[in-house]
Order: C-alpha cells, then sequence, then structure tokens
C-alpha cells in the first residue's frame, strides 16, 4: 500500500510478522511486475492484450523425478510418428497438454506447464482457479506420462513452482512508451537502456526514461515488465534481462532525484545516462556520446 503525501508517493505500507509497518522514502521504486504500488497510488494503466500469443497466459512449471530422458528423448527422435500420436492423445485426454524438456539432470523432466488464458493475474478468486487447475494438471500429466511415454515408467512429482508464472498484469502509462514502432532502429533522446527485438528480424530497441515515469504520479518508478508500452513490446520487455536494464536506470534515476530533492520526471536525463555509462550499461553509441559531452 502506497503512503501518499499532496498526490505523490513517499512511501509503502508492508505487513510482516511483526505487525503493519510504514517505510518512507523520497522515492519509490514499483517493481511488484503488476504494478500494485502505481495502480493503488491512481496512476493510470493499461491492461490491453492481443489474445493470439502466449504473453498474457498464466502456467505453473513443475518437475518429474525418476525418469530416464535420454530414453524418452531417443524415442520422441527416432519415432516421431508415435510421438505425434501420444501427444495427440495427450490433448484429447486431457486438454491442456504439455510436453517434457530435459533439466540439469537425465532422472528429472521440466514441464513448463499448460498456459491457461482468460484469467486475470489481480483477481485473487482467477489466481485460485489457475493454482487449482495447475495442480490437477499435474497429476494429469503424471499418470498419462507414466503409461504411455517411455522413460517415465516409474516417474513421480518432485517439485512445483512455489508460485504461478506470470506475464502480465498492468502496464504503466507513462510520460514515454515503448511501440511497435519503434522497432525500426530509432533511438530515443531520453534512452535508458537497450532491449534485444522481439526477433533478429528487427533492430535493437531503444527503451526511454519516460516509460519508467507516470504520466501523472510523482514520487514513483516502474521498471520491469509493468512499465509503459503497448502489448506488441511487452512480449520482449517483460523477460528477465529487459528488467534489470529498466531496473538499474529506475535505481540511479531514484538515487539521483533523492539527492537533488526533486521529483524523478525532473531529473536531467543527460545526469541519468552519465551514470548508467559509468555503471557499465549499455546505450547506443550517438546517446553515450551526447551524455559525455
Amino acid at each position: 500500500m502506497p503512503v501518499m503525501e499532496d498526490g505523490a508517493v513517499r512511501g509503502a505500507v508492508f505487513e510482516s510478522k511483526q505487525g503493519r509497518r510504514a517505510v518512507l522514502a523520497k522515492v519509490v521504486v514499483d517493481a511488484t511486475g503488476d504494478g500494485d504500488l502505481f495502480h493503488r497510488a491512481g496512476a493510470a494503466s493499461s491492461t490491453e492484450i492481443d489474445t493470439r500469443d502466449i504473453h498474457h497466459c498464466m502456467n505453473t512449471p513443475w518437475l518429474f523425478g525418476g525418469v530416464d530422458m535420454p530414453a524418452f528423448l531417443h524415442w520422441r527422435v527416432e519415432q516421431p510418428a508415435e510421438f505425434s500420436e501420444f501427444m495427440r492423445r495427450g490433448k484429447a485426454a486431457i486438454g491442456l497438454f504439455d510436453r517434457a524438456f530435459v533439466s540439469w539432470r537425465d532422472d528429472v523432466a521440466l514441464f513448463m506447464g499448460p498456459r491457461m488464458a482468460g484469467f486475470s493475474a489481480v483477481e485473487v478468486d482467477d489466481l485460485t482457479e489457475v493454482e487449482i487447475r495447475s495442480r490437477r494438471l499435474m497429476a494429469q500429466h503424471l499418470e498419462f506420462y507414466r503409461a504411455h511415454a517411455p522413460g517415465f515408467e516409474g516417474a513421480w512429482l518432485m517439485l512445483s513452482a512455489p508460485q504461478l508464472g506470470i506475464r502480465h498484469a498492468r502496464r504503466l502509462v507513462g510520460m514515454g512508451a515503448v511501440t511497435r514502432e519503434s522497432w525500426d532502429g530509432r533511438v530515443q533522446p531520453d534512452e535508458i537502456g537497450v532491449s534485444p527485438p522481439l526477433s533478429p528480424s528487427f533492430a535493437n530497441v531503444s527503451v526511454g526514461y519516460g516509460a519508467l515515469v507516470p504520466a501523472r504520479l510523482d514520487g514513483l518508478l516502474a521498471p520491469g515488465r509493468h512499465l509503459s508500452c503497448d502489448p506488441s513490446s511487452h512480449s520482449f520487455l517483460r523477460e528477465i534481462p529487459q528488467c534489470w536494464l529498466t531496473g538499474q536506470a529506475a535505481g540511479v534515476a531514484a538515487a539521483l532525484a533523492a539527492d537533488r530533492g526533486v521529483e524523478p520526471r525532473a531529473v536531467p536525463v543527460r545526469e541519468i545516462q552519465r551514470a548508467l555509462l559509468r555503471q557499465g550499461a549499455h546505450l547506443t553509441e550517438a546517446v553515450a556520446e551526447q551524455a559525455a559531452a
């Protein structure tokens, strides 16, 4: 829960075993991934998605132990028709049916878990429903693989992820945004990082500082998967390296804002860029040259 003062975020309230406490700050960095702080503070957000892709889906990965992955992989490669029929029968029997992946051991199989669409990552009832369905699917997969997949005759449920895998909840409406149109190699003047594109057919994507700054809320920065962007750009900006990229920039900007006693939107971008370059961050050559001038 954000602590508000004169329309700006000045801290957050936490619940722990010691009870409720408030932590005050000159600048708050919302890295919740779901935009929990900026949403409760009243900042605008977008939930628009592209229903044709998986980037809004939820899933729970799990591990099966006691398997013979080399035997399974040999069967999959040497008997492709049988494997295709196995997958077809699995989908017919279970519906959402997932394939096994290798892990760090030959006797452990990784399942990313069937992706579930149509649920909200900010609705408790939806999250509970996906948790329940995921565990039912684990048991159904175990039964089907043990009965029909070579190498899985003695498989057992080893471990499930401690929480749901969430790809999308909210996206900030910021001073700027990363959009599909910016995948053409254009460089943002307020660049704070460079992201690899969705595929090698596109140019690297310049990420601007405005994507971390709420359009109308002070005292807060929002890096990570809930930054300001469109659904297409979110498909790769939600990934871990991009969260590192924007998180580093938010930390630098927050420190500069707190040190100077100004709001994050008032921090000169050139100062942020120079600080990032000193820390070894990668910026487009032209931006780096301008920042150093």
